[in-house]
């Protein structure tokens, strides 16, 4: 069953979902954790490739000549956002022509860990390719829609293991805050919508909150709130609240690190074991990373929307945290729960959710 939004309702799903149990995209290690417990997650994490999940017509990338252009003339350049290394489907977006009109808010797609802009592989990297062509065929352009490649994408040889090396990382938040501001300024847009998927969701947070960050590469300065710029935020299945996986830290040293990692705190009050809490309990002293973002004041966007799973085999713990779910955005609109979808499909199979979020603020 499906709960409908704030009210925790009941309806019937209107979206077909497999349960495809693969690899989901979480965020970079420094350590090196035990081979035997990452193995082990490989093996649980990449349970099925899901053909049927992919699009009959996919996208074609990369970036077009005209936002190429245009980054080159505005000092972008060095960033890559095209990501030749990833091939044609390392980015999208852009005029196919000189002063082409933007009709509709640009929306951008931000993938998760060791995932891709367009779809390269299965079962990890199908990227936002259905998604964006479905955005293609309510009449957006590839102008109105934008995807880059952060991070190192399994499918163009990417190591299964290096997913679990990635964290909220400075150089990760500012690739794609600026991005995000090569978009706005390209498009000249009023107002933009975010799609996040897994871990790209508490990292696009941070982004759009911007502010100041301590991480495990350093410190650095994001700047001011975006949100007057965004007028609709929807993260999907994201750890908002960290993985009960990594209570005990050492599991994965680094992916489960206690400053900007998904650590949700050793205990939570009088409660020792995370995934099945005897009662509630307030959240303390959990990744510094995450606590100090979901305490800021500063909203993601104009309309902020969560969606997740109950059979999430990424998240776990029916994707509970100490007795919450750790995909909830504090202060949401909205939200949408599966009973069916694994973590890639929920961004695979939810494009009709993904589209009547941005166009009509309804969930």
């Amino acid at each position: 069953m499906i709960a409908d939004k704030e009210d925790g309702r009941r309806t019937p799903p209107t979206v077909g979902g497999a349960d495809c149990r693969r690899r989901g995209s979480i965020i970079r290690l420094v350590t090196t954790p035990d081979p035997v417990v990452l193995r082990t997650w490989a093996t649980v994490l990449c349970v099925c490739v899901a053909v049927s999940a992919q699009p009959r017509s996919r996208p074609q990338g990369p970036l077009t000549t005209d936002f190429l252009e245009w980054l080159i003339a505005n000092g972008y350049e060095s960033e890559n956002f095209d990501r030749p290394d990833v091939g044609p489907n390392g980015s999208f977006g852009g005029r196919t022509r000189k002063n082409e009109p933007i009709i509709h808010q640009p929306v951008i797609f931000v993938h998760g860990n060791a995932d891709s802009a367009l779809y390269t592989q299965t079962p990890i990297a199908t990227g936002w390719s259905r998604s964006i062509q479905y955005f293609l065929e309510q009449n957006y352009t590839s102008a109105e829609l934008y995807a880059t490649t952060w991070g190192d994408a399994w499918a163009v040889g990417g190591n299964l293991m290096d997913a679990y090396n990635t964290m909220h990382t400075c150089s990760t938040l500012l690739y794609l805050r600026k991005f995000v501001g090569a978009v706005v300024q390209y498009t000249r847009a009023r107002k933009i919508d975010v799609i996040a998927h897994s871990l790209a969701v508490p990292l696009m947070r941070k982004v759009l909150k911007g502010g100041s960050l301590i991480a495990t590469d350093g410190n650095c300065t994001l700047g001011p709130p975006l949100t007057e710029y965004v007028d609709t935020f929807l993260g999907i299945a994201g750890a908002n609240y960290g993985l009960c996986v990594c209570q005990l830290a050492q599991t994965v040293p680094a992916w489960c690190n206690a400053l900007d990692g998904l650590y949700p705190g050793y205990t939570c009050e009088d409660q020792v074991v995370c995934g099945y809490p005897d009662g509630e309990c307030k959240q303390k002293n959990y990744s510094a990373f995450l606590e100090a973002l979901n305490n800021d004041p500063n909203r993601e966007a104009d309309h902020v929307y969560a969606m997740w799973s109950d059979a999430d085999e990424t998240l776990l713990f029916r994707g509970m945290t100490w007795g919450k779910p750790t995909s909830r955005i504090p202060g949401m609109n909205g939200r949408w729960i599966s009973d069916r979808n694994g973590h890639v499909a929920m961004k695979d199979l939810t494009e009709l959710r993904q589209y009547e979020a941005v166009v009509h603020h309804s969930i």
